[in-house]
């Protein structure tokens, strides 16, 4: 069944159709959660605090078609006000960097290369989550979500410049984590 037509039971009053969304969307939903927060409970949180202002404010949905969309958006401002509460943020700006750090990576077809390039996405993903969480949370929406730098600024209510300087910062801590540990040269290259 459809997005759409579990939606129009919905609001017709049959609030139980709405845990077939629940049970269609919950796996992804807390796997998005957990990109964001890393904490199983604190994700979990926010997928039942999600889909409850989604159920509430679900006759709000203009486009009944984009439901998984927005209830995405809904779970992420919850994991981003989460982030506002704690105060546990640190807000850099400085230049701006286009270029996917994720794509420099370097790619080899050998196994000793392929194992090489499984170690050091380990590593690039533990300095991922060490990152304060504001520069984290700009990383893994794009990188990860595949979100836009003008849907992160709408997500996260902030200018473009800012969502650039974070993910420029981001890329930098990284990149100069991955030349200290010598798993890179300033060129992005496995060493």
């Amino acid at each position: 069944m459809k997005d759409t037509a579990i939606i129009e039971k919905v609001l017709d009053g049959d609030s139980q159709a709405f845990e077939m969304l629940i049970l269609k969307y919950q796996s992804k939903l807390f796997a998005t959660s957990m990109n964001v927060v890393k904490n199983r409970e604190l994700a979990e949180d926010i997928v039942q605090e999600a889909f409850m202002k989604g159920f509430m404010k679900l006759d709000s949905l203009k486009n009944r078609e984009q439901f998984y969309p927005w209830l995405k958006r809904i779970a992420l401002n919850i994991a981003l006000n989460h982030f506002e509460k704690e105060k546990r943020v640190m807000d850099v700006e400085t230049e701006d960097d286009e270029t996917s750090f994720f794509e420099n990576i370097g790619s080899g077809e050998s196994p000793e290369e392929l194992t090489l390039k499984e170690e050091l996405h380990r590593y690039v993903r533990n300095y991922v989550d060490s990152l304060p969480d504001k520069l984290r949370v700009v990383i893994v929406l794009r990188e990860v979500e595949d979100m836009s730098y003008e849907e992160i600024a709408e997500m996260m209510n902030i200018p473009l410049g800012t969502v650039r300087s974070r993910l420029f910062n981001a890329r930098q801590i990284i990149k100069d984590r991955l030349i200290n540990q010598g798993l890179a040269d300033g060129m992005y290259q496995i060493s």
